[in-house]
């Protein structure tokens, strides 16, 4: 699949635009321009005329000035997003947000919902804060012994990665679950984070602090678009499935699909499947 870059400024960062060359139904994908075109499968691509945008965590930086995390507020990160999809002209059309940037989208949906006509989160626990210690709990229970050694060991070589080149951080963080992360292992992902650049104050603020503390319910609340969420049933990266039972009791109108044999890329590692949930959420909307 062939994808064209574009490249709008903003507020002195750079953001980066992907968008595939199929001329089928709009599609919003938040997060990195560079990283997810490299994991959205053919599947997909082929049918959806997808734009994925920059958050600004991956933009480079345009202006010298010292960064503050305010520059990486969630409102800031919006009010990005709604410019792209007017500058580029795109109709209100399905959003999606994967892991951490499920929470962009979801936020995005509830402030902007005459631009969004369905919000999709992949992969996206109910929080970064407590319901991330069951992620370890889930892990200790149904990880294979396999799977543990390899993230042992993935761990200790994180450790030489930081001291290493510290400015990637979060992306040697990310390398570092794969054994959390991937149905199969090994498997090679640093090869989806090549030439990616990052900016380690927005990861550390919006992924350790906004992302931690943010209440989904309140949003939901908010929302008036069909939701839908998918989790991989092996995906030890983010709280496992079951912590949202307990929200999703107080919305029964949110759907989620729970897919076998999938762990935190459901989309790549069964992207048929993936696909066809996918439509019939779009559908049942």
């Amino acid at each position: 699949m062939e994808w064209k870059y574009l490249t709008i400024e903003r507020e002195g960062f750079a953001l980066q635009v992907a968008k595939n060359n199929t001329d089928g139904p709009p599609l919003f994908w938040i997060g990195s321009a560079l990283y997810y075109p490299r994991v959205i499968p053919s599947e997909m691509a082929n049918q959806y005329q997808i734009t994925v945008v920059d958050q600004r965590g991956f933009a480079k930086r345009t202006k010298t000035l010292k960064e503050t995390k305010d520059d990486y507020s969630l409102e800031k990160l919006l009010e990005d997003f709604r410019l792209i999809q007017t500058e580029l002209k795109i109709p209100a059309c399905p959003i999606i947000g994967h892991s951490g940037h499920g929470y962009m989208a979801l936020a995005y949906a509830s402030q902007y919902p005459e631009n969004v006509t369905s919000l999709m989160m992949v992969s996206t626990g109910p929080s970064h804060g407590s319901p991330m210690s069951e992620a370890e709990v889930y892990f200790e229970r149904e990880a294979s012994d396999i799977r543990k050694a390899a993230h042992l060991q993935n761990q200790m070589q994180f450790q030489k990665n930081i001291e290493r080149t510290p400015e990637d951080f979060f992306i040697h963080y990310c390398v570092s679950l794969e054994a959390k992360g991937f149905h199969h292992i090994p498997f090679p992902s640093r090869k989806f984070w090549e030439g990616i650049h990052t900016n380690k104050l927005a990861f550390d603020y919006l992924f350790g602090e906004v992302f931690r503390d943010i209440d989904v319910s309140d949003y939901f609340k908010k929302l008036s678009v069909p939701t839908w969420i998918c989790m991989g049933k092996e995906d030890f990266q983010v709280a496992p499935y079951y912590t949202w039972d307990p929200i999703l009791k107080e919305f029964p109108q949110i759907k989620m699909t729970v897919m076998e044999k999938s762990s935190h890329l459901p989309f790549l590692e069964r992207p048929r499947e993936f696909l066809s949930k996918f439509q019939n959420a779009l559908l049942d909307s």
